[in-house]
C-alpha cells in the first residue's frame, strides 16, 4: 500500500513514490548483476598471478541512487616487481575513470554543468537521484573529464604533426572564427598586474542552413568548437588538428577566418587558401568607441565598406584637429587609425571582395555574413563570468566540456571519454539478465471465477444505415446502466 503519512495525497507525491519504488527495484537488480560479473571474473582469472584477498564494499552513485556492492580484491606483482592490489570489476567496467559515479550519471552532471554553477547542479542531481552529490563531487567529475579531453586533444595534435590524420569529408569552403572572453583569475593564475586573463575560443563550420523550413533564423552546419587557456601556438595546432581529423585538406579551396585582429587568432593561419576577415562586430565597436560624431561614423562605415581607406584616414585626421586638443580623444582616434591600417586587408567582408570568387555552396547550405562567434562566446561568458574567479586549469577543463556541447553529439563524445566497453562474454551475460527482468513482473494467477463478459457497441464494424446510426447515438447520450426497461 502507498503510505501518505497523514499528508494530503496528490499526483505529484504518487508519481514520486512509484519512481522511488522503481529505483529500489533497479538498484537490487544492478547489485546482483555486478556482483555476478565479479564472480565470473574471479572464476576465470589467472589464479597464479592474482591472489584473492577477500571482498571490499563500494557504493556506486547511479541514476537510480546509491548501489552498494561487494567485489573481490586481488594482490599481484607488476612488471616492476612492485606489489599492488586491484579490483578486476573496477577495471572491467571503467570505474577507475570517474570513481564511484556511473557514466550515465556523469553525463547528466556534465550536461547541466554547461549551464549552471556547481552547487545548483549538485542540488538538481541530488533531488533527481535520491542521493547526495556534493558540489565538490561535481567539481571532481568536471576536472577528470576535462583532463581526459585535454589528453585526447594532445594526442590529436601529435597525430596531426606526424601526418597521421586524414579526414574523409570534402568541402570547398570552411569558415573559422575565434575570439576570447576575459575571466577573473585566482591563486597562482592571477598576476599582480592583471586580474583577468583571456580564455581562447574557436569554432569551424561549413556554412548555414535554415533552423527549420521557411525559418528566418539560421544555424551553422557541422560545427566544431575548442577552447582553453593555451598558447597561441597550441591554439593553432588544435584548430588544424580538428580540421585534418574531419576533412580532406586538399579539397578545401578557401579557409575563411573571422577574428578581431588579435595576433593569437591569425597565428598559423597563413597557408595559400587562407582568407582573413576582421570581425564586423569588433570593427563596429572600435569605431563607435573612438568616434563621437555620429555623422562622421556613417561616412567612415560607408568608405570602409567600399574600400576607400584614404578618405577614412583623412576624416580621422580632421576629427583629431577638431577635438579641441583633448588628449584622450586624440589617443582614441590614433589607436583606431593604427588598428585599421594594421588590418586593412581584412576590413572588407569576404562576400564584397572582387578578387575572391567562392564556389557555389552545396545544396541546402548558404554562405552568409560572418559574426556567429559572438553567440558562441556568450555561451561561455554566461556560464563562467561573474563573481566567481578561476584557476587556469579549472577554467580550461570546464571550457572544454562546454566546447564539446557546442560541437553537437554531446552524449556520444562524453561517453567516449568515460565509458568502458564490456567484453563479448559480459555483454552476453547482460542480455541474459535483461531477459530475466520478467521475473520481477509476476504473471497474474488464473482465477476460478469466470471473467466478466464485455460487450461492444451495437452494429460496430457493420454497414451503417440511418436506423443503426440512431441506435449508436442513443448509447452515446446515456450510460449503458441507465438503458433498462422500467
Amino acid at each position: 500500500m502507498l503510505s501518505v503519512s497523514g499528508k494530503e495525497l496528490n499526483f505529484k507525491r504518487v508519481e514520486r513514490k512509484f519512481y522511488e519504488i522503481g529505483c529500489e527495484i533497479a538498484k537490487i537488480m544492478m547489485k546482483e548483476f555486478l556482483e555476478g560479473l565479479d564472480e565470473d571474473l574471479a572464476e576465470n582469472r589467472n589464479k597464479k598471478e592474482l591472489r584473492h584477498k577477500g571482498k571490499r564494499k563500494r557504493a556506486l552513485k547511479t541514476l537510480m541512487g546509491e548501489v552498494e556492492i561487494e567485489r573481490n580484491l586481488y594482490r599481484r606483482v607488476n612488471d616492476k616487481g612492485e606489489v599492488e592490489h586491484i579490483h578486476l570489476l573496477d577495471q572491467e567496467l571503467g570505474f577507475e575513470t570517474i570513481g564511484t559515479v556511473s557514466p550515465n550519471l556523469a553525463e547528466k552532471i556534465l550536461d547541466q554543468i554547461c549551464e549552471m554553477p556547481y552547487r545548483e547542479v549538485s542540488n538538481s542531481v541530488s533531488e533527481l537521484t535520491n542521493q547526495r552529490i556534493s558540489h565538490q563531487g561535481v567539481w571532481n567529475i568536471v576536472q577528470e573529464v576535462g583532463e581526459k579531453q585535454k589528453e585526447k586533444e594532445e594526442k590529436l595534435v601529435k597525430d596531426y604533426k606526424n601526418q597521421k590524420l586524414s579526414g574523409s569529408r570534402e568541402v570547398k569552403v570552411l569558415f573559422e572564427e575565434a575570439d576570447g572572453v576575459y575571466l577573473a583569475m585566482q591563486g597562482k593564475s592571477r598576476s599582480k598586474r592583471k586580474r583577468k586573463k583571456e580564455l581562447k575560443i574557436g569554432i569551424a563550420y561549413e556554412g548555414w542552413e535554415e533552423r527549420y523550413p521557411g525559418s528566418k533564423e539560421y544555424k551553422t552546419v557541422e560545427k566544431i568548437a575548442y577552447a582553453g587557456y593555451i598558447s597561441s601556438e597550441e591554439f593553432s595546432n588544435i584548430r588544424d588538428a580538428y580540421v585534418a581529423e574531419k576533412y580532406n585538406p586538399d579539397e578545401i579551396e578557401y579557409r575563411i577566418l573571422n577574428g578581431d585582429g588579435a595576433a593569437w587568432i591569425e597565428k598559423g593561419h597563413d597557408c595559400e587558401n587562407s582568407v582573413f576577415q576582421l570581425d564586423p562586430y569588433h570593427l563596429s565597436q572600435s569605431i563607435i568607441r573612438a568616434v563621437r560624431d555620429k555623422k562622421a561614423r556613417v561616412h567612415i562605415f560607408k568608405w570602409l565598406k567600399e574600400g576607400e581607406f584614404e578618405k577614412v584616414y583623412e576624416k580621422l585626421e580632421t576629427l583629431k584637429y577638431n577635438c579641441d586638443g583633448l588628449v584622450s580623444e586624440i589617443e582614441k582616434l590614433s589607436n583606431l587609425q593604427r588598428y585599421l591600417k594594421a588590418h586593412e586587408e581584412g576590413i572588407m567582408g569576404y562576400k564584397t571582395r572582387k578578387d575572391l570568387k567562392l564556389p557555389e555552396p552545396p545544396e541546402g547550405l548558404e554562405y552568409r555574413n560572418l559574426g556567429t562567434m559572438e553567440s558562441n562566446v556568450n555561451r561561455f561568458a554566461s556560464r563562467m563570468k561573474g563573481r566567481k574567479s578561476w584557476s587556469e586549469e579549472g577554467a580550461t577543463n570546464l571550457a572544454k566540456i562546454i566546447a564539446l556541447k557546442l560541437s553537437g553529439c554531446f552524449k556520444d563524445k562524453i561517453g567516449g571519454l568515460i565509458s568502458a566497453n564490456l567484453c563479448e562474454k559480459l555483454q552476453e551475460r547482460f542480455e541474459e539478465e535483461v531477459i530475466n527482468v520478467r521475473d520481477f513482473i509476476k504473471e497474474p494467477k488464473k482465477s476460478k471465477i469466470y471473467p466478466m463478459q464485455r460487450g461492444s457497441m451495437p452494429f460496430e464494424g457493420s454497414s451503417k444505415t440511418n436506423g443503426r446510426e440512431a441506435i449508436q447515438r442513443l448509447f452515446n447520450y446515456r450510460n449503458f446502466t441507465e438503458l433498462i426497461y422500467r
